[in-house]
């Protein structure tokens, strides 16, 4: 128990599902550095909808107050954007991007300042507030009339992201951004300041028809992890369930099916406890699969507890007995599973390890342990089985090899018609079905997006070596994107150029703007005298007085100002490492893979889920080919020892390729696609679907091809380990991922066909190879 502890506590649950793919691909890099950098994880996103604005905004207003006094959960509470809540906090940031800009622009702003030009700028924007439909306009001119901000940091930022969009146009969407208070070191630790988040809103008085929902980086770990150890749970105990089920069913013995039981949850414990040893750190999918290594090492018990029945010797020659069968099954099973490693793809490695590890550890636990139980059980409860106990009827055989044969027929009939099932690498294989923060964060795209027929925005993650070069990959995706906006490729764009600094414009314009102190008294009276009162005056004042404190020899610093640290943070990381920009493009619908494609470049990541499931549905199938071909060659190489007989080898090869043509032919007759996860079922299913044939060749190999021997020895073995196996992936079915749950109900169905193939069409298969029984005689 000291073990299982120790290697238990050393796991660290990951429930990023980057981490399950290969970080040389260049969508996986930009989607890991956005989230790394930009989606932050303390940072929870609550939207509000509701019948009319102010309803919505009575909502908002509540939720925040409520939130606001509980500060041992809520570090901040952001309801509207920093310069609606506070205009003379934005100051640093206005005279950073006005120090910031093209000189030429800036040229221009200063020509409106000038005496002839100042009456005429002030009257225009007080006409503008008159008559303007849009809040924000309106705000923004009311404390910057003389335009001197540049225009991105009055609200084009772009909408629906975590970088801006605060309100829907309507004003029946509100957006609230709410911080921890604490750092959350952990998904438990996420979820439980999710549920009490969630507490402090439900307890709030909101009107009946306002609906709230919660997503960002908290919702989605909370969720997904949630999920998952759900989903761990109940796969674990439905699986042990079904097979206390089937081993009662079959035996009535209660003494060995409680200890097989315990074995098998021994069996997962040491298993995750060595994985912490090994790995050190699990996805939350590779702790997924307890029901996995539960079905595949109840096998070796069932086989066990078969073969004590007849077993008339002592505890070594059962072991001796067992291990014949369960060394080459077994072997066969891990290698597969091992396999998995020579795979790019870390997600697929760790649920190779994971699972391949729970093998050999079922195969020690169930050969040292449960042997010598499964005799003292068995002298105990009843008399050995007669040989002739179990063996089926000659006519039941008989149908089932015609039934089991038309199948195949009929299944590899609908494959030449219908073809191979399609691939479908798409976000949706990705995501949960049921997922509420996934649709919180669609419906919030949508009324803060792209609008009608946008397709799914792309972030735009810029990097490089240095600033300079940073600077220039910006000002080249400027271009590119422009252009992709003449072609009707493109909705809109964001690219935070003025944001990220500029040596050059800085200097210049920092000569330039000098001279504007003296100017502060005209440019005051001259609003008074059009209209405005002098908070109108205050942003302009503050940007000025500014600017008059940096030096041209110094490059402009952002301080610690709430409002321009907030900002900043979305869109730029110009220091430290990596130096990091973000901007956003929303596609025109259908051209999300071309616009991808045409922006990419050294150090330029367009990335979104679509682009992602496109780079790896190239790339996933030849990984899955190259890993089969692989594993395929070390089957074949153990199966030469094992069997020593070439036709048997080919005996083998047909079989599974029969079988992998049916189970094609059958998810082409169910609908079923192949994805990112039930691809990865062909490796699974040729080492543990291939230990049916496996076991019937050896057996038929040292009975001389006794076939109905054969059968009756391992009938109740096949039946039982397929049901049990189909049983431990089948209960992935029900897995809130929906790619788990693909790969569950293929395994779970090609593990069934592969076991009525082997039983009932393989003996026939020897008695075309070899002919009739060959008595005394190995192959």
């Amino acid at each position: 128990m000291a073990y299982a502890a120790t290697g238990l506590a050393r796991i660290g649950f990951n429930v990023d599902i980057l981490e399950l793919l290969p970080g040389n691909l260049s969508q996986v890099k930009g989607l890991s550095l956005y989230l790394k950098n930009f989606a932050r994880p303390d940072e929870l996103i609550l939207t509000v909808s509701a019948a009319s604005a102010t309803e919505a905004g009575e909502a908002v207003t509540s939720l925040a107050l409520s939130l606001a006094a509980h500060p041992e959960l809520v570090g901040n509470v952001i309801q509207e954007t920093p310069w609606e809540k506070d205009p003379s906090g934005l100051s640093e940031m206005a005279a950073y991007l006005l120090v910031n800009s093209p000189p030429a622009k800036v040229r221009g702003i200063i020509e409106g300042l000038s005496p002839r030009r100042a009456p005429t700028t002030a009257r225009v924007s007080l006409d503008e507030i008159a008559s303007t439909p849009s809040v924000r306009d309106m705000l923004l001119l009311g404390v910057d009339p003389y335009r001197i901000v540049p225009e991105v940091s009055a609200g084009d930022l772009p909408q629906g992201t975590e970088g801006g969009g605060f309100s829907s146009p309507d004003g029946t969407f509100r957006v609230i951004y709410i911080t921890s208070a604490v750092p959350l070191g952990n998904y438990r630790e996420t979820a439980a300041w999710l549920e009490k988040i969630r507490s402090v809103c439900s307890g709030t008085q909101i009107g009946n028809g306002v609906k709230i929902a919660f997503t960002g980086e908290p919702a989605f770990m909370a969720e997904i992890s949630t999920s998952m150890q759900r989903d761990m749970i109940f796969s674990a105990i439905g699986t042990l369930l079904f097979i206390a089920l089937l081993f009662w069913g079959r035996y009535r013995r209660l003494a060995p099916l409680v200890w097989l039981v315990l074995l098998l949850q021994l069996v997962f414990l040491l298993s995750l406890a060595t994985a912490g040893f090994l790995l050190h750190r699990l996805t939350a999918v590779g702790a997924g699969f307890a029901s996995v290594m539960i079905g595949l090492s109840v096998d070796y018990g069932f086989f066990i507890h078969q073969k004590s029945l007849r077993h008339t010797g002592g505890v070594t020659e059962l072991r001796r007995d067992c291990f014949r069968n369960i060394f080459w099954t077994s072997g066969t099973t891990a290698a597969a599973f091992f396999a998995l490693n020579l795979s790019s793809f870390p997600g697929l490695s760790q649920f190779g390890n994971m699972v391949g590890i729970g093998v050999c550890i079922g195969v020690i636990v169930m050969l040292g342990i449960f042997a010598p139980l499964s005799l003292r059980f068995r002298g105990t409860t009843s008399p050995v089985i007669p040989r002739d106990q179990g063996e089926l009827p000659p006519s039941f055989l008989r149908a089932g090899e015609a039934v089991v044969l038309a199948a195949v027929l009929l299944l590899l009939s609908t494959l030449a018609v219908k073809g191979f099932p399609r691939c479908d690498f798409s976000p949706s294989t990705l995501r949960s079905d049921n997922s509420p923060s996934q649709r919180a964060l669609d419906e919030l795209s949508a009324r803060l997006g792209g609008g009608e027929g946008g397709g799914e925005p792309l972030h735009l993650i810029v990097t490089g070596a240095n600033s300079g070069e940073v600077l220039e990959r910006l000002r080249k995706l400027q271009t590119r994107l422009a252009e992709a906006e003449l072609r009707g490729e493109l909705h809109g764009s964001f690219i935070p150029l003025l944001f990220w600094p500029d040596p050059i414009h800085q200097a210049e314009n920092l000569r330039a703007l000098k001279n504007m102190l003296p100017e502060l008294p005209r440019l005051r009276e001259t609003l008074l005298a059009n209209g405005f009162d002098d908070k109108a005056f205050s942003l302009t004042k503050a940007v000025f007085e500014r600017i008059d404190a940096w030096r041209p020899v110094e490059p402009p610093l952002l301080r610690d100002n709430p409002s321009a640290r907030w900002i900043m943070e979305r869109m730029v990381r110009p220091t430290g490492s990596p130096l990091l920009a973000l901007g956003f493009a929303q596609p025109v619908r259908g051209h999300e893979l071309e616009l991808a494609r045409i922006l990419a470049a050294p150090g330029v990541y367009p990335v979104n889920w679509e682009t992602l499931g496109s780079e790896l549905g190239q790339t996933l199938p030849r990984e899955i080919l190259l890993v089969s071909l692989g594993l395929v060659a070390g089957i074949l190489s153990i199966l030469a020892v094992g069997l020593r007989s070439f036709r048997a080898i080919i005996l083998f090869v047909f079989t599974t390729a029969l079988f992998l043509a049916s189970l094609a032919g059958a998810m082409s007759l169910l609908g079923m696609t192949w994805g990112f996860f039930n691809l990865a079922a062909i490796v699974l299913l040729l080492g543990t679907g291939t230990d049916y044939s496996i076991l019937l060749l050896l057996t038929l190999r040292r009975n001389g091809g006794d076939i109905p021997a054969a059968r009756r020895e391992l009938g109740t073995v096949i039946l039982l380990c397929a049901a049990s196996a189909a049983a431990g992936f089948g209960s992935l079915a029900w897995a809130a991922n929906p790619g788990l749950a693909s790969l569950g109900k293929t395994c779970a169905l090609g593990l069934v066909i592969d076991a009525f193939i082997s039983f009932f069409l393989l003996p026939l298969g020897w008695k075309l190879f070899f002919g009739s029984p060959l008595k005394n005689r190995v192959p």
